[in-house]
């Protein structure tokens, strides 16, 4: 068996998709005794031959890969040293346990607090990523039009019926041909789906029975893997972010502490946690901060104080008894 591994043994290795399957079964533990047999085999003539992947790593991520080690593979053939660490590493690369090599070749835009971008992908769909957020894809995305984001983001995906685009934030996928549709997963564990054009289909990762198709200017919520009520809104309003316009329908105004905190990267405490439930609605142009915060305050009665340019502090207004 470790003969028949020999052709693995070459630097092509983590390119051998077949292998990387086996490799993951393997971890799962859902690998038939033949596959974990060539598994384990390769790892042997890894050894014997001396082949490894050169490894920069601290004491402490060497301690955690050595105990994840010994409850696998060493812990029936091999003694382990850290004379074979990188040899140990590079097998734990491949069947994921440690960072995997499935996430080699992948491609990370993020933004800062007050930065928005937009992102153009190689299939020629475009990527609108709202302020504090990051989507993440693999170079081959041509051939697998699959993106992982986390925040907010606003998708005009390029049509391809051979070729579906899908979108992972939270528990949600989010699954298309070609449209142009918004996703806030900013609040935890909730995930809103909005859609501008076409015909998107929602559905939990956990479990894809619960799923819901919308259709132009439909939103739907996911709390943790549960879809709750589909509900209408003007599609214009769904991608205004990107053109620099604040919408608020009805915004609690804890939530919309936090839209501004990351539109303008500053800092808003909120003084009273009673009136952290007020909800708002207004829509902001391309408004400056100062200009927000003065709405807000007249809207519902509130005090805003600057302690600094950049941090902000709301409070109820007090009625001063007049003498």
């Amino acid at each position: 068996m470790i003969q028949n591994c020999d052709l693995l043994l070459n630097k092509n290795i983590l390119k051998d998709k077949h292998f990387i399957s086996l490799a993951d079964k393997y971890a799962k533990n859902t690998a038939t005794e033949e596959e974990r047999q060539y598994v384990e085999a390769f790892y042997a003539a890894m050894q014997q031959k001396n082949k490894f992947i050169p490894m920069n790593l601290s004491v402490p991520k060497k301690d955690k890969i050595k105990k994840v080690i010994d409850a696998t593979i060493l812990k029936k053939t091999i003694r382990f040293t850290y004379k074979n660490l990188s040899i140990a590493a590079s097998f734990i690369l491949i069947i994921g346990i440690a960072y995997s090599v499935l996430n080699l070749n992948k491609t990370n835009v993020t933004t800062l607090k007050g930065e928005r971008k937009e992102v153009v992908l190689a299939d020629g769909s475009r990527v609108f990523l709202n302020a504090n957020s990051s989507i993440s894809y693999t170079d081959d995305f041509t051939e697998k039009r699959n993106i992982t984001l986390i925040g907010e983001a606003f998708f005009q995906v390029a049509k391809n019926t051979e070729k579906p685009f899908t979108v992972k934030a939270n528990n949600t996928e989010t699954r298309v041909l070609g449209t142009s549709f918004n996703i806030n997963s900013n609040n935890g564990n909730k995930t809103i789906v909005s859609v501008n054009t076409g015909k998107v289909l929602v559905q939990s990762r956990i479990n894809p029975r619960n799923n819901v198709v919308l259709t132009k200017n439909q939103q739907i919520s996911f709390l943790h893997d549960t879809p709750l009520k589909i509900s209408y809104g003007n599609s214009d309003d769904l991608m205004a972010w990107t053109k620099n316009i604040i919408v608020l329908n009805n915004e609690t105004l804890k939530n919309t502490i936090k839209i501004l905190e990351n539109w303008y990267n500053v800092s808003i405490d909120l003084k009273d946690e009673d009136i952290k439930n007020e909800t708002i609605t207004g829509k902001f142009n391309n408004e400056t901060l100062q200009n927000v915060m003065k709405s807000l305050g007249l809207l519902k009665s509130l005090k805003i104080d600057y302690l600094t340019p950049n941090h902000i502090i709301i409070r109820k207004k007090t009625n001063e008894v007049k003498k």
